[in-house]
């Protein structure tokens, strides 16, 4: 079935068609409706069983080759109202479908050994990385800046490697662990704002554990929301579990690879995101830990 036939089985003939990488839209007289080789209706009429509707309506069946949404016009917003309500949003969906399942032990330890692996292996990179900069007789500008500051990025690791290690002391002998349906992909065009907040593109949808979306919002916006500010407008809706926020922070703590092939000017970019990134987490960790002990007291 073309996409022709496709719109004539559900008596829709179409006036304009426009294409945006790789969404058609379809005008059909006063409406629009956005056509995509792909099909994610299984996931909308879970999501509805669990009463969570903040996605365009669906036209399509279960067995057709296309899905057929809804064209909602996307308000214009600041990009950092955006992104909160972007995160207020996945909040409310991890609500909505939260459930306990038996606990399964091999991804258990695939995640923890995963992240051993990474901890590991970058550490080793920048040990090496340094004792190869500190035997130069003359070092770039990079190097020096990367050297005067290496120091933050090996307890950034450490500290992955406790809070890893607390996380799975956690959930290794639980009999259940919290999982939801998470999105996968949430980026800011992702999320359509109009009389209501609405997400899209569901391929990557799945169940999986609640601190993956977490995990990819704040990546994808690290240089523009606090990781303070995050975890507040998650939690208003949706509250962390303490072995949930170990892993989150196991991840967020590691730091990126230097990419040694590209210019000393690109390189010089780079070792300052990756320091500056370091030292804002590790201030901001010390400053979490400290109003946790003052809570406690």
């Amino acid at each position: 079935m073309n996409k022709k036939e496709e719109l004539e089985k559900y008596n829709l003939k179409a006036t304009r068609y426009q294409k945006r990488k790789k969404v058609d839209i379809i005008s059909v007289e006063n409406n629009r409706y956005c056509l995509k080789e792909e099909n994610n209706t299984n996931i909308y009429e879970y999501l509805r069983t669990r009463n969570f509707d903040n996605f365009p309506m669906n036209l399509t069946s279960n067995d057709d080759p296309y899905e057929i949404t809804e064209y909602i016009d996307d308000f214009d917003v600041p990009e950092e109202q955006r992104i909160e309500d972007l995160i207020y949003l996945t909040s409310l969906l991890h609500t909505k479908t939260t459930f306990y399942k038996n606990v399964d032990i091999d991804q258990i330890k695939k995640i923890y050994e995963d992240l051993i692996d990474q901890q590991d292996y970058l550490y080793s990179y920048y040990s090496g990385l340094q004792n190869m900069i500190e035997n130069e007789v003359y070092m770039s500008p990079s190097h020096y800046l990367l050297i005067r500051n290496i120091s933050l990025l090996y307890q950034n690791i450490s500290e992955s490697k406790r809070r890893i290690q607390n996380w799975y002391q956690k959930v290794k002998d639980s009999k259940k662990l919290r999982y939801v349906m998470t999105h996968g992909a949430l980026e800011k065009e992702h999320l359509i704002e109009n009389n209501d907040l609405y997400l899209i593109s569901w391929s990557k949808a799945k169940i999986n554990l609640p601190i993956y979306d977490l995990l990819s919002i704040y990546q994808n916006n690290k240089e523009k929301i606090d990781i303070f500010d995050l975890l507040e407008i998650y939690q208003s809706k949706y509250v962390l579990k303490e072995e949930e926020i170990d892993l989150f922070l196991a991840m967020i703590l590691l730091p990126e690879k230097l990419e040694m092939k590209k210019t000393e000017y690109q390189k010089i970019k780079q070792v300052f995101t990756i320091t500056e990134t370091a030292y804002q987490l590790r201030e901001k960790l010390n400053r979490m830990n400290r109003l946790k002990s003052q809570h406690s007291i």
